[in-house]
C-alpha cells in the first residue's frame, strides 16, 4: 500500500467550474471527518466538497461522498483511483465551484476520475503500512545485539540513561519483542518506508 509522500495541491478549470484538488495522509476516519470540517471553513462558497478515503493495510475500510452532486459521480471515481494506485492511509477532497454549465453523469464522473488522477501522479508516493509499535529499553552494552536482531524495523532510537528503541512489529520479530518484555507504545503506527 502506499500513501503520500508529497501533498501538493492541483487546481484546475472546466467549464467555467474550478476545482481544488488537495491529497492528505490520515492515519483514521475521524481525522477526515475534521479535514472535511476544515475544508467548509476554509472554503466557504465552494458548491461541493466531495472525497473519498481508504484506510487499512489491504484498503479493506473506506469511504466517500458525492456531497450533493449526482448519486456516485464524485465520490466514487476518486476512491476507484485510490484502489488503482494502492493508496491507503490517506484522503482526496476535490472542492468544486460551479460554473454555470452542467456536465452530464458520464462527464461529471470522468472529470472527478481524471481530477484525482491527476493529483495523485503529481504528488509521490511512499510504501505504507499499519503496525503496532513497541518499545524496548537496554543498556548501551546491547546497542550492537539488538541493532542485528531488529535491523530495519528499528523506527526510532534514544539514547538516555538507557537506549530506547522503537520497533516496528513483523511476523519475524513478534515472539523476540514479546522475550524481551517490549512495551505497546501504539497500536496504529503508519509505518513508511
Amino acid at each position: 500500500m502506499f500513501c503520500f509522500k508529497t501533498t501538493n495541491l492541483y487546481k484546475e478549470t472546466i467549464n467555467k467550474s474550478k476545482f481544488v484538488c488537495l491529497a492528505f495522509n490520515i492515519s483514521n476516519s475521524e481525522e477526515g471527518k475534521e479535514i472535511i470540517k476544515r475544508l467548509h471553513t476554509e472554503y466557504p462558497d465552494a458548491s461541493h466538497i466531495c472525497y473519498a478515503y481508504v484506510f487499512g493495510n489491504n484498503q479493506e475500510d473506506f469511504f466517500y461522498s458525492d456531497d450533493g452532486e449526482p448519486n456516485k459521480t464524485a465520490g466514487l471515481p476518486i476512491y476507484n483511483n485510490m484502489k488503482k494506485y494502492k493508496l491507503s492511509f490517506c484522503m482526496i477532497a476535490i472542492v468544486r465551484y460551479f460554473g454555470g454549465i452542467k456536465f452530464g453523469v458520464s462527464a461529471l464522473k470522468d472529470c472527478f476520475s481524471n481530477l484525482a488522477n491527476k493529483l495523485i501522479e503529481l504528488n509521490k508516493l511512499v510504501s505504507v503500512r499499519k503496525v503496532n509499535l513497541f518499545k524496548i529499553e537496554f543498556n548501551y552494552d546491547q546497542i550492537k545485539n539488538n541493532e542485528n536482531l531488529f535491523k530495519k524495523e528499528i523506527v526510532k532510537k534514544e539514547f538516555l540513561d538507557k537506549v530506547i528503541f522503537y520497533i516496528a512489529e513483523n511476523e519475524t520479530n513478534k515472539i523476540i519483542l514479546q522475550e524481551n518484555n517490549a512495551r505497546l507504545v501504539d497500536k496504529n503506527y503508519l509505518l513508511t518506508k
